[in-house]
């Protein structure tokens, strides 16, 4: 037994050993480390390099990013491999002491092994964590760099007298004659050698244009063609015509300009410098083209009832021209800027290009604001021009005085960003008011239905005038969450935000949003949010199924049915909440929070709705009424139409529908005329007169009865005589029907019947009457009839409302 003992324990030392060597940290961890470490000294280096372009500095945080990532994640892969190993040291034990005998060689090397391993893990976590805190460094370097790069640039003077010096001409002429042999030299050689290539990658991209302009044009015709015999068109009409006028032309000029510049890369015609010249000036034409497409739909200058500013049409036409112009200095100067850095040219002709470039768009500016854009009809009925209000022109004044004072003042950098920003980022924000307008009156109440597009929807689709408005809602916000995707990044772009930075602010967004000690992010909410919505489908989709192929075979009652398909689409509620819930990031044990102050809400404020929660539960378990069943409760009588679990509906008899919470169900009386069977008994009172029969009166109620087609024999029908009335002799027909829905109008059809027979029977049914009888003391008989024959009738008043006894 002692030796089986000592095999087992051996075969466990060798089967444990065998893990821990499996997964020891080997030489390629150690190696894996120092590549991060030299690629971190790497970067510092080129950090310090690159301290003068904004653009590299982007793609070294970029770079340093994925390399951080990569520290974490080789710590995450070392860090488990320490609890193993203390828990192997610990079976196996310390050291023993002198005297307590000699360990085998095997639990000796082992134990050596597992501590320099141990020395070796804790020695690699030591240097991620320091290369980590040199990333972290790193990335806080780059930033300071950056934003000292964009307040040198902003900040920087120059003395613009030594700009305008003889040897400008020379320099602008160096420059062209630079420029114009770089153009000819490219175009020789294209020509010569690459002439196929360009012209069939050109006319194939022609091809393209104009097959997605003809079919622009066959869809999208009525959406961007205004009108000039609509007389009047509504604001949304106006807004969504422009709005298409603007994006679709430009979209496609956009389209042509990219798909040129992508072909010609791919078959090699376009030299570096060359490239970036054509795609500044694709750029810049583009901008134009929005520019103006964007400011005739806006001003409309020839057609006034499409005028989306109330603006005079003396004036509509200047203001176009004016921001066309501004647009137009703005991007000729990022295109001279350009070419100034791949032919280089001289700082005097920077400086001079910049200054005319501020000073122009500050005359733009000065000129717009001293128009009078408005007209005002006076009491003669005569047009008067109006300014700006107050505020816009003096605002408009001071930016274009500030741009000209600021570039004569030498600060050129700070003008021309300025310049830029006012055309550029008036233009976006601009479009963008533009669409989220738009959007905004897409999704006001039954204004999506009057548009050619609703009307398209409504016709040809199954949707009802309802549902195409809902329609517009969603319409209306993916307008809005369109404008703002392609709006925000580009004014981030407008004011110095490289793409890499919008890029990298986006996937965090999009992956790590740390609230205290909750982490979550817009994709696995947006996960958690489909889940939830998947399962909800699912939900509905079983319960259908469950009720329509499993439910109704069975010999349920529908309340049965009912109470099983509520319970299974609670339970799958809760179950798609759980899996939403976890998929957004949401830890359960982090919901002990919300939990504990759910309880306290619920033991001062929500007492009522847990009762009726838990009361509903209960109607679901016991079923005392189930729908279909006429109960009365609340005062009120009327069939459930449906048990939920907070509250009963019944409807009454006058087609109202009533809203019992289902504590009150619980706690009060419910008179349930249809639990264990349908089975119910009508009363029908009638008073005959006292000369009638009393026994041919009961044996006629019973004939009656009788013949009733919905009375049931067995319970017999029985008439009881239950009272001398003070005008009638008084009976009470009682019949039993199978169903005691039909109570109603089996009561009618009953009296209807009585009144019939007894009519033909002459049997009277009278109506309450009292005798009265005079009697005179003091005076003859006659002497008061005679006073009464004598006088005439009169109606004798009394304060007391007459009922049916009197």
């Amino acid at each position: 037994m002692h030796l089986f003992r000592r095999l087992i324990s051996v075969v466990l030392l060798v089967f444990v050993a065998t893990i821990a060597i499996a997964q020891e940290v080997g030489e390629e961890d150690v190696k894996a480390v120092e590549t991060i470490t030299q690629k971190i000294e790497q970067y510092a280096k080129q950090v310090e390099a690159a301290r003068d372009s904004d653009q590299r500095l982007v793609e070294l945080g970029v770079e340093i990013e994925a390399l951080e990532k990569e520290l974490f994640n080789r710590g995450v892969k070392l860090s488990p491999r320490l609890p193993q190993i203390k828990l192997r040291l610990d079976q196996i034990g310390p050291v023993p002491e002198e005297g307590q005998g000699e360990e085998p060689k095997s639990v000796v090397d082992e134990r050596q092994k597992l501590v320099e391993e141990r020395g070796r893990i804790n020695q690699l976590l030591g240097i991620l964590e320091d290369q980590s805190i040199r990333t972290n460094q790193l990335t806080d370097t780059i930033s300071e760099a950056r934003r000292q790069l964009f307040t040198d640039a902003l900040s920087r003077r120059y003395d613009i007298t030594d700009a305008f010096s003889t040897e400008l001409f020379t320099d602008v002429g160096d420059s062209i004659t630079s420029l114009t042999n770089r153009i000819h030299s490219w175009w020789q050689f294209t020509w010569r050698f690459k002439s196929q290539n360009a012209l069939l990658g050109l006319g194939g991209v022609i091809a393209l244009t104009l097959i997605a302009l003809l079919g622009l044009r066959k869809i999208f015709s009525g959406w961007i063609y205004r009108d000039p015999n609509v007389a009047d068109p509504s604001y949304l009409t106006r807004l969504t015509t422009a709005s298409w006028y603007t994006i679709l032309p430009t979209a496609l000029t956009w389209l042509f300009f990219l798909l040129t510049y992508l072909v010609m890369s791919f078959l090699g015609v376009l030299r570096d410098d060359i490239g970036q010249i054509l795609s500044t000036i694709f750029v810049c034409a583009a901008i134009i083209i929005l520019v103006w497409r964007l400011t005739e739909a806006i001003f409309a200058p020839k057609l006034k009832q499409w005028r989306l500013i109330d603006v005079s049409d003396h004036a509509a036409r200047p203001l176009k021209t004016f921001v066309v112009l501004m647009v137009v200095v703005s991007t000729g100067d990022v295109l001279v800027t350009q070419i100034n850095s791949i032919i280089g040219t001289s700082v005097p002709v920077t400086i001079v290009k910049s200054l005319f470039t501020a000073i122009a768009v500050g005359l733009l500016l000065i000129s717009i604001a001293f128009l009078k854009p408005f007209d005002r009809l006076l009491n003669d009925q005569s047009l008067v021009k109006v300014a700006w209000p107050r505020t816009i022109k003096w605002l408009l004044c001071f930016g274009g005085a500030g741009l000209i004072i600021s570039a004569l003042s030498g600060y050129i950098g700070f003008s021309r960003f300025v310049a830029q920003q006012i055309v550029v980022t008036g233009a976006v924000i601009a479009t963008m008011y533009l669409g989220i307008r738009t959007a905004r009156a897409i999704s006001e109440e039954s204004a999506f239905v009057e548009t050619s597009l609703g009307k398209k929807f409504l016709h040809n689709s199954r949707l009802t005038e309802s549902g195409v408005d809902q329609l517009g809602l969603i319409v209306g916000f993916a307008v809005t969450a369109l404008v703002l995707a392609v709006g925000l990044p580009l004014l981030a772009l407008m004011w110095g935000f490289q793409w890499l930075d919008i890029e990298r602010f986006v996937i965090s967004a999009f992956t790590e949003i740390q609230i205290g000690s909750i982490s979550l992010s817009i994709s696995s909410i947006l996960i958690g949010v489909v889940l939830f919505s998947l399962g909800l489908l699912l939900t509905r989709y079983f319960k259908s199924w469950l009720d329509g192929n499993i439910l109704s075979r069975s010999r349920m009652d529908p309340g049965a049915r009912s109470s099983i398909t509520t319970a299974v689409g609670y339970v799958g509620v809760a179950i798609a909440g759980l899996f939403g819930v976890t998929a957004a990031g949401i830890e359960l044990s982090q919901l002990a929070l919300i939990a504990g102050a759910l309880s306290l809400g619920i033991g001062f404020g929500l007492q009522n709705i847990v009762s009726n929660f838990v009361s509903g539960l209960i109607l679901l378990a016991e079923r005392p009424f189930k729908a279909g069943d006429i109960v009365e409760a609340g005062g009120f009588t009327g069939v459930v139409k449906v048990v939920k679990v907070r509250a009963t509906e019944i409807e009454t008899f006058d087609k109202k529908t009533l809203v019992l919470p289902n504590s009150e169900m619980i706690n009060s009386a419910v008179i349930n005329w249809m639990h264990k069977t349908a089975l119910g008994r009508v009363s029908v009172a009638v008073g005959v007169s006292y000369d009638s029969d009393a026994q041919a009166v009961h044996d006629l109620l019973i004939e009656i009865a009788k013949d009733h087609p919905r009375v049931l024999a067995n319970p017999e029908p029985f008439v009881d005589f239950y009272n001398f009335g003070d005008s009638a002799l008084e009976f009470e027909l009682r019949a039993y029907i199978a169903d005691v829905g039909f109570s109603v109008g089996v009561k009618t059809e009953l009296r209807i019947a009585i009144h019939q027979r007894f009519k033909e029977q002459g049997i009277e049914i009278p109506f309450p009457q009292r005798d009265v009888n005079l009697k005179v003391v003091g005076d003859s008989v006659s002497q008061v009839l005679g006073n009464a024959a004598q006088a005439a009738p009169t109606v004798i008043k009394t304060s007391k409302t007459p009922n049916l006894d009197d």
